[in-house]
């Protein structure tokens, strides 16, 4: 991807795999799941806005400070104490923000599912949702390896994540932000 920025990599490759220790740090600031996803998205336009990205010598660190300074901002502005206090930020860098126990298992368990379900899925529907999602492939290249038309892999796409969508409503519902959407999904009914 010889397109990306410097910074584009730094970000990639440094700070988005942090995003859920950012977005826990926003949340139990501020207690408000929607302005925590509008700070970290905030923080990540001004790191790619500047040139201090280049002097972070910890990533994560340096992405953290400033999401706890947006949160506390935004605190301020609200008008409302908070009955809570605040935690020191020195005390943060010890705090463990990844995930607990039931969401490591929670997300074994869909993803054991998730490859059951291809196992069993028709091998051209499972080879499109395995280069799209896992390989992370655009349908164009899709389409160009297997030799087949950009409508038929948004067909296969769309069978898929049906298939997909189905099977999981039937050992019930998958948790919230799980990994399956429907970008894919055409506009057109799929028969």
């Amino acid at each position: 991807m010889s397109w990306l920025r410097p910074v584009d990599r730094w970000l990639c490759d440094e700070v988005l795999p942090h995003k859920h220790a950012y977005l826990a740090l926003a949340r139990r600031l501020t207690r408000n799941a929607e302005a925590a996803n509008d700070i970290v998205q905030d923080v990540y336009a001004e790191v790619l806005q500047g040139d201090t990205w280049k002097t972070a010598r910890d990533p994560k660190a340096f992405v953290l400070r400033i999401v706890y300074c947006r949160s506390i901002n935004w605190v301020n502005r609200q008008k409302i104490v908070p009955l809570h206090p605040l935690p020191e930020y020195e005390g943060l860098s010890y705090a463990d923000f990844g995930p607990d126990a039931f969401d490591n298992l929670s997300g074994r368990e869909e993803l054991e599912a998730v490859l059951e379900i291809l196992a069993d899925m028709p091998a051209r529907c499972r080879q499109v949702i395995t280069m799209r999602r896992i390989e992370e492939l655009p349908p164009r290249e899709i389409a160009r390896r297997l030799g087949i038309d950009l409508v038929t892999v948004r067909r296969h796409m769309a069978r898929g994540v049906a298939i997909l969508t189905e099977r999981l409503g039937q050992r019930g519902s998958p948790r919230k932000g799980s990994t399956i959407d429907n970008q894919d999904i055409p506009s057109t009914k799929v028969e």
